[in-house]
Order: structure tokens, then C-alpha cells, then sequence
């Protein structure tokens, strides 16, 4: 016993076509041939096989789930499914094992068999390919009449594609006059110097309907001032990532902390040079504040690693003193050789500055 299942992806073919009246007399046909009990032929018109969330295919699915029947039969497997992902999913949910099968006329698929699952999962693989083609072949000329000038898609707000033509066969744009003072009006109040959002505020408390759902949004505002040439869309700026620079970060700090600048405006400034808190985030006063006063116990640091390298202290010995003394890194780490060396070059040269004239 089986249930067929027939399938065409457009509404031009239900309502002109003849396809799925031929796919039903072919199932019939096939299962009096071969002494098959056809119990019903479910049918989803105008539906893609993208995707197995099909009503018709649900039902027939269900039949086998009931036990109605035990056999599903399709015309071809691109009427059951253009996806290898959702056909491996069919077989391995329904077709994997001896309790339900799947015959496809076209291929002769056949899951009673490990030989028919192998042909099926081929013919799975050839339909997602030419679905695949199709897709690309129809982008191609897409992009071939976008660059050739052809308008894709309805007609922008304001106009109404008319019935004459240009020289090259594309339909011409008709202004239709209450949206063409609807676009005026929008221009009126750009210059007024209303926003975006004020601009649709105000037309949406007018009544003015918008062609979608009738209400105004700031990207269509945007885009009518942009085509009527109010507007230039800003482009996108390369990202700079920012970072983490204690060092960087102080010495801004303290220059715009001897000018007088407050330590919120401290913050926007290092915020503004793509700097960063240690934990990320924006700088909050606080830690302004903290970012100043390590600088100052950084220098003090410094002033007392050339103190102990003065009395004959190796590198490893002053970062040992340091921590013992309470000199602290930002980090809360401990000194390193290396470190006690930046500290002390750092003094030497903040010295050599303060003696040149």
C-alpha cells in the first residue's frame, strides 16, 4: 500500500500548467502496472523543495508513521526533495531500515534494497547540483541586467511601471502624482532640518500611508532622499581594532591632566585614540583616576630601582625588593628582570631630559 506525493514550485504551474495532473496519472498508471494499493496522492502546489516543512509532504508522512501505508512513490526525486541534506534525512528518519520504502518512477530509486539506497543517495546528489546550477545560472542574469541598467524588483516610491518601453525593451517609470507630493513634502522637511525618524514621525501622525503596511520607518525616508539626491549613504570605515596600552594610555592621561582636562573628558579622549581599560569597555573616571595615580607609583618605582642598582643590586634582586617594598604593577605581577630594566632606563632618561636646557 502507498501514498504518492506530487509537487511544482510556482503558482504559474498550478494555474496554467498541467504538471501535476500528469504527475498523478503517472503514479496511477504505475501502481495498477505493478498491482500497487494507491490510497491517496498528497500534493503541494507552488511550493519550493527547498525545505521538508511541506504540508503535503507532512501528510503523506504521517500516513506512513499511522501505518496507512508502507510505500511512498514520487514522479521524481526532485519532487520529493532538491537538498541531499534533507533526502539523507528522509532515508535515515523513514527509508533506512525495511519498515517504510520510497519509489521514484524516474531513476527507478528504489529503498528495498541497499543497491537502491545507493542510487538514491546519487540521485539526491544530482538534484542538489542542478539545484545548485539553476541558482547560479539565475544570479548570473541578475547581475548581467542590473549591470545593463534593467530595474529588478517593483517600482521605486513615487512611480508606477508603465506599459511603453525604451529602446532596449525595459519598461519606463510613470510619476504618480499624490506620491510624487508625498516625496516633495519629505524633502521640504528634510530641509527644515528634520532627522530621519522626525521625517516618518511626522508622516505617520499625517496619515501619509507608506507603500508597505502603510507606515513610515527612517530607511525609507533615507532611501527616497537618497535616490532624489538629498542624501549620500556614508561608507563603511575600515575597523581599527582596539587595545589594551597601559603605557600609551598614561601618557595621554598625563598630558591632558596637566592642561586641566577633567577626567571624564580624559576618558573620551583615550576612548576617541581606540584605548581600552584592561578589561575592555569605556573609561569610566574611576579608572582615569587609578590610570594616574599607577603612573605616579610607576615613577616612584622607578626612583627606588635606581636607588638599589646604584648599591650593587642585579635586576632580579631590585624586582624582589620592589615587590617586598609594596611597589606594585598594574597587573598585579611581580617585577621581572626585564621590567626593572625598562624602569630604570625610563629614569635615566626623564633625568638626561630634565638636564638639557
Amino acid at each position: 500500500m502507498a501514498v504518492g506525493y506530487v509537487r511544482v514550485s510556482t503558482q504559474e504551474q498550478v494555474s496554467e500548467g498541467v504538471s501535476l495532473d500528469a504527475q498523478r496519472d503517472r503514479l496511477r498508471a504505475f501502481c495498477k502496472h505493478n498491482s500497487i494499493k494507491l490510497i491517496d496522492i498528497k500534493a503541494d502546489e507552488g511550493l519550493s523543495g527547498g525545505t521538508l516543512e511541506r504540508p503535503g509532504l507532512q501528510a503523506a508522512l504521517a500516513m506512513l508513521r499511522r501505518g496507512t501505508v508502507n510505500t511512498l512513490i514520487v514522479v521524481k526525486l526532485d519532487r520529493l526533495s532538491r537538498s541531499l541534506r534533507d533526502v539523507c534525512a528522509l532515508v535515515e528518519d523513514y527509508f533506512g531500515n525495511e519498515r517504510y520504502h520510497l519509489l521514484s518512477l524516474c531513476g527507478m530509486a528504489n529503498t528495498h534494497s541497499a543497491a537502491g539506497r545507493m542510487m538514491l543517495m546519487n540521485l539526491a546528489n544530482y538534484a542538489q547540483f542542478e539545484r545548485e546550477m539553476i541558482s547560479e545560472r539565475t544570479r548570473d542574469a541578475l547581475r548581467h541586467m542590473k549591470s545593463q541598467g534593467v530595474r529588478l524588483g517593483p517600482a521605486p516610491y513615487g512611480y508606477a511601471l508603465s506599459d511603453e518601453t525604451d529602446a532596449h525593451g525595459r519598461r519606463l517609470l510613470q510619476p504618480i502624482p499624490n506620491e510624487q507630493e508625498v516625496v516633495q513634502r519629505i524633502k521640504n522637511l528634510r530641509k527644515e532640518g528634520n532627522s530621519f525618524v522626525e521625517i516618518a514621525g511626522l508622516l505617520n501622525a499625517e496619515g501619509i500611508p507608506a507603500r508597505r503596511n502603510g507606515v513610515w520607518r527612517a530607511n525609507r525616508v533615507w532611501i527616497i532622499l537618497q535616490r532624489e539626491g538629498m542624501h549620500i549613504a556614508r561608507r563603511n570605515r575600515p575597523h581599527i581594532p582596539r587595545r589594551y596600552d597601559p603605557e600609551a594610555a598614561t601618557e595621554i592621561a598625563q598630558k591632558l591632566r596637566m592642561e586641566g582636562v577633567s577626567l571624564a573628558q580624559i576618558g573620551k579622549r583615550l576612548w576617541k585614540e581606540r584605548l581600552t581599560p584592561q578589561r575592555g569597555g569605556k573609561w569610566h573616571p574611576a579608572q582615569v583616576a587609578k590610570l594616574l595615580e599607577q603612573n605616579t607609583d610607576r615613577q616612584s618605582a622607578a626612583r627606588r630601582a635606581c636607588e638599589l642598582r646604584a648599591e650593587g643590586m642585579t635586576l632580579k634582586e631590585i624586582g624582589v625588593r620592589l615587590t617586598m617594598e609594596g611597589f606594585s604593577r598594574e597587573d598585579g605581577r611581580v617585577w621581572y628582570p626585564s621590567l626593572v630594566r625598562t624602569l630604570i632606563l625610563s629614569q635615566s632618561d626623564a633625568a638626561t631630559e630634565g638636564m638639557s636646557p
